[in-house]
């Protein structure tokens, strides 16, 4: 174990780049009203079995959010034809919505309630959510509100918590074991989701989370003891960011709203879609100058966005996550469209890329905890994601798949590299506001892959429209939204030369996508140019520390130990 903090030197700093000092965070109006009354204690980073056993009940957690997302899509015909139902897009659109407007606000409730509180929280309501789902008698009833509810929380609560837990340095590591975690759900629900679906009822789809999230729930009020701030509920429910909360959740609720319709149930061009799009922008660049003024407690201290490492660090995770999530939902309507193939083995063949991002996850972070630097790492990524779709850009119908492969493993290791793109965003601030950069570095993320698939449904609806011919555009009988799914299956039962039509089409059309992607790729790869490679701690904060009074795991005269505080 190393007890050594990092003592590099800090980067100097000028009008552009606000170097923020840790020891005096409270001499500003923006830090000494987002951080907790009590100094922020530093202390070691202690690897017992009590912190297994915590990382355990996480990645336990995660991995329950995981099975149940990536395995309604699987499912989703099976439930729509039981139900006598027609729209099973909104149940998925529900939850990511749900689950998008409660990242911040259980960030925010964490700091104030501690974060064994709010993250028993959402684990509780996922299960009640999956109770609802389990029992529907109708499509209303399955709309995944309650189970995306828990679901935000326990993707918002997982990261903090690594962040107390392990400091800076070695952090890569832990969040690329989880998102290991994370990735194993996501791609074995399917097959479970199937499975049920064939061989049982879709019911045990929601039912199963039923016993994971008993078992999760155990392992969370047994091992999670964290210290929390002190102070009696009414003390704390009063200094909770109504208004910023209000606010920031009715944004995100207009703008994610205005995302799924548009192009689906609206023309982008409606007012419908134009509206809430505007509104949302403009409540988020309210709720920032409010954020920066008035609250006690932001949920987005704008401390943390007055750093121009720690500000470009979140636009480049943006892109990241958007370019990452339309890649892979996109690349298997490719190789279905171009190269003909059936809907399994167009999922095998995005295997390489998906089976890269997670395993070079864990490799930058062991790389960075070693060297403590991570400028070189994110300048890999975005050159490998760079050089990845310029190569996708270049395919044509003749292309083999073996090249095809081949650039989806660089694209692969570039995408897991940039998870490094954590250390830009958290390197530069105080540990008084690791909490909140962490809850706002998830929300862009999962914000950011709802862009990713609706900019990419545009261009390929905008593209297929203006290059298809009449002949194929009058045998599908469909609106806005699903043009490009109506036509996909088509492809192979139509005539040779009809059939070579179309395949060009999606190619041209899916090409503009990757040329999109790789010019907001290369914004990021501008945005690094001007970020700086600041100390990482090797220390972590003792105001969120693990709870060791009821566990003998540590003298008593532990050094950096801090005092007694309320546990939760």
């Amino acid at each position: 174990m190393d007890n050594s903090k990092s003592k590099g030197s800090e980067p100097s700093p000028s009008f552009h780049e606000k170097s923020i000092d840790t020891k005096t965070e409270s001499s500003t109006t923006a830090q000494s009203s987002t951080a907790p009354k009590s100094t922020s204690v530093e202390t070691e980073f202690v690897r017992d079995a009590r912190f297994w056993l915590i990382f355990l009940s996480l990645c336990s957690v995660s991995l329950l959010s995981a099975l149940d997302l990536g395995g309604i899509g699987t499912a989703g015909p099976t439930i729509v034809h039981a139900l006598n139902g027609q729209d099973f897009t909104w149940i998925a659109s529900a939850y990511a919505l749900s689950s998008s407007c409660t990242i911040l606000l259980s960030g925010n409730l964490a700091e104030i309630f501690g974060r064994k509180a709010i993250i028993t929280g959402g684990v509780l309501l996922f299960g009640i959510g999956s109770a609802i789902c389990g029992s529907a008698k109708s499509m209303a009833m399955l709309i995944g509100a309650v189970q995306g509810a828990g679901g935000g929380a326990i993707q918002s609560l997982t990261s903090i918590i690594v962040s107390d837990l392990v400091p800076l340095r070695d952090r890569g590591t832990y969040s690329g074991i989880t998102g290991l975690v994370w990735t194993v759900g996501t791609t074995s629900g399917p097959f479970i989701a199937g499975g049920f679906s064939q061989d049982a009822t879709w019911r045990w789809l929601f039912y199963i989370n039923l016993p994971l999230a008993g078992l999760a729930l155990t392992l969370v009020l047994i091992f999670l003891r964290m210290k929390a701030p002190t102070g009696s509920f009414r003390q704390k429910i009063v200094t909770i960011d109504w208004i910023g909360n209000i606010v920031i959740i009715a944004s995100t609720c207009a703008c994610l709203l205005a995302l799924t319709w548009g192009g689906v149930k609206f023309p982008w061009s409606s007012p419908r879609i134009i509206a809430p799009l505007v509104l949302g922008v403009v409540g988020f660049v309210a709720a920032l100058f409010y954020e920066s003024r008035w609250p006690t407690r932001p949920v987005i201290p704008i401390v943390v966005l007055s750093n121009r490492t720690s500000l470009l660090g979140y636009i480049q995770s943006f892109i990241q996550g958007m370019t990452t999530l339309s890649v892979t939902f996109y690349l298997p309507t490719w190789f279905q469209a171009v190269k003909s193939v059936s809907p399994v083995l167009s999922a095998v063949y995005v295997l390489p890329l998906v089976a890269m991002i997670s395993p070079f996850a864990i490799v930058q972070g062991v790389l960075i905890g070693k060297t403590g630097r991570y400028r070189l790492l994110n300048a890999v990524g975005w050159s490998l994601l760079l050089l990845g779709l310029g190569l996708l850009i270049s395919c044509s119908v003749s292309t083999s798949i073996g090249l095809i492969v081949l650039y989806q493993l660089l694209m692969g290791v570039g995408m897991g590299v940039l998870y490094s793109l954590t250390f830009p965003v958290l390197s530069p601030l105080p540990l008084a506001l690791n909490g909140p950069a962490v809850a706002l570095l998830t929300f862009m993320r999962v914000f950011s892959q709802v862009w990713g698939v609706t900019v990419g449904g545009a261009i390929l609806q905008n593209e297929l429209k203006r290059r298809l011919p009449g002949s194929i555009l009058s045998q599908i009988h469909d609106s806005e939204g699903q043009l490009a799914y109506s036509i996909v299956p088509l492809v192979r039962t139509l005539p040779p030369n009809l059939k070579f039509v179309a395949e060009n089409a999606f190619l041209d059309s899916l090409r503009i996508l990757w040329i999109t992607l790789t010019a907001c790729c290369a914004v990021g790869l501008l945005c690094f140019v001007w970020t700086k490679n600041y100390p990482l701690r090797q220390t972590v904060d003792g105001k969120w520390a693990i709870d060791r009074r009821l566990v003998n795991t540590q003298p008593q005269n532990s050094a950096g130990e801090p005092g007694p505080t309320n546990k939760v």
